[in-house]
């Protein structure tokens, strides 16, 4: 038998290689428990399933009697999402084991999984009572608690930690995944300060705390922590992009491609950065340089589809309608449930002058995006331009009740009336508008602009604005 210090000492991919050429010789061998369980969690971590069950079995074969293999077991149909299966299993064994915290705590998560909140919350205080110390349990209760709505207890037992617990990488990533699960912004930042006050080199910190400010649009609180994370470690690319984000978004395009090229890997997440980098050379109006870096970014991953509606919206703006047509068409093609590249298709089309396919991707993307009020207005002016303006009104008309609390559909259909001749419609729909935001009358001469010159519409707009 392998000696178990010597066998820990050992890398595990070693471990497991050597493992495997044993498997594959069909000769008898032996391992204790500990050294099995290892392996198995190790296949199960890098969710290599079928070596995992092979591991299992081989553990079965040698300890028939030994409950912890069938726990191993219920873990890989978790891994699979067999979570039916891993709950038969894990009940049948709690049976036999009624008191073992490990059995409890997996049904715990497979209740959780399948939304079964109340039941694995008996689970895993079961578990927390047979093991106080374990902290992934806290995280787990404070996790059901949240989605239960009692966010007074979770929040106890996350301060239940002790106070000289070191945080490693993934329990702040634990932690974190589960504020930015719950939207708890400000608690998780207050909690990344906790852990940079003890230990001011911790870049996974620093690093989460720039993903933080960043998801609150705070973008220059997220550059400060993100050059933190780059002078701690100078070579990891998660700074460096996190800050190109920012910077993108703030529009400093020169500095975020700066930092975009310091992110870039070999490997396929790159094709993003490419696409990020072409995105700013677009906002600085250098369109050759923006296709250049689209093209890159296919060329690493054909599947990226902002790269292509990327490029489309370059040749849009070039007025080359085909090639335009063409990249939105496959950026279509890769996600369909972008609702941008609907609008942007038939913003073309209509161009072009294909009313069929224009309205075609006009409807398609207000109900991909039915809240957004702007795609319906598009809509209904694209049919005002092509000379379809009862249709625009009767649009508008038939999706009111959707926006009714949005002047510009007001404003829109006045506009329109007016255009018809539809007089009386139209002076309706004006007060209502103006009732709710007189100060935005300018919208009705934007798309009905002869409105300005008539003495009756000026007298009521008058009457709201002075």
């Amino acid at each position: 038998m392998m000696e178990n210090e010597d066998f820990m000492n050992e890398g595990m991919e070693e471990r497991a290689r050597y493992f495997e050429q044993q498997l594959a010789s069909g000769e008898s061998f032996f391992y204790d428990n500990d050294e099995l369980g290892q392996l198995i969690d190790y296949y199960l971590d890098f969710e290599q399933i079928h070596l995992a069950t092979k591991a299992i079995a081989f553990g079965e074969s040698l300890y028939p009697f030994e409950t912890n293999y069938k726990i191993k077991k219920a873990e890989v149909y978790i891994v699979q999402r067999n979570i039916n299966d891993a709950v038969k299993l894990l009940e049948k064994y709690r049976t036999i084991e009624p008191n073992n915290g490990e059995i409890a705590k997996l049904l715990g998560d497979c209740y959780a999984l399948t939304l079964q909140y109340k039941r694995a919350l008996e689970c895993y205080l079961f578990a927390y009572n047979q093991e106080r110390d374990n902290e992934e349990l806290l995280i787990r209760l404070a996790r059901i608690n949240f989605a239960l709505g009692n966010n007074n207890k979770a929040m106890s037992y996350l301060n239940a930690f002790p106070a000289d617990y070191t945080y490693d990488e993934v329990i702040i990533q634990d932690f974190i995944r589960l504020f930015l699960d719950y939207k708890k912004y400000d608690v998780a930042i207050d909690f990344l300060k906790k852990v940079i006050d003890e230990n001011p080199y911790n870049y996974t910190a620093w690093y989460f705390t720039g993903l933080l400010y960043q998801k609150q649009d705070n973008n220059e609180e997220a550059i400060n922590a993100y050059e933190f994370c780059i002078a701690i470690d100078v070579s990891n690319t998660m700074g460096h992009l996190g800050k190109g984000n920012c910077l993108l978004e703030l529009d400093r395009c020169e500095e975020a491609i700066e930092s975009y090229k310091l992110s870039l890997d070999k490997d396929e997440s790159d094709a993003e950065v490419f696409c990020n980098v072409a995105e700013c050379y677009e906002n600085l109006k250098d369109d050759n340089a923006a296709k250049h870096y689209y093209f890159k970014s296919i060329k690493i991953n054909p599947h990226i589809s902002d790269a292509y509606f990327g490029l489309g919206t370059v040749y849009k703006r070039a007025q080359q309608w085909s090639e335009a047509q063409r990249y939105f068409l496959k950026a279509i093609d890769i996600d369909k449930y972008e609702s941008l590249y609907h609008i942007e298709l038939a913003e073309v089309y209509l161009i072009m002058g294909n009313a069929e396919q224009c309205f075609q991707h006009y409807k398609i993307a207000y109900e991909i995006d039915s809240d957004t009020v702007e795609i319906l207005l598009d809509f209904a002016h694209a049919k005002f331009d092509l000379g379809l303006i009862e249709e625009s009104v009767q649009l508008l008309l038939e999706n009111l009740e959707n926006h009714d609390e949005d002047h510009r559909m007001y404003y829109r259909i006045a506009s329109y009336c007016f255009t018809l001749g539809h007089y009386e419609k139209a002076y309706n729909f004006l007060h209502a508008a103006l009732d709710m935001k007189p100060e935005e009358y300018i919208l009705l001469y934007e798309f009905a602009p002869f409105t300005e010159n008539i003495e009756n519409v000026s007298n009521i707009i008058d009457l709201y604005t002075k």
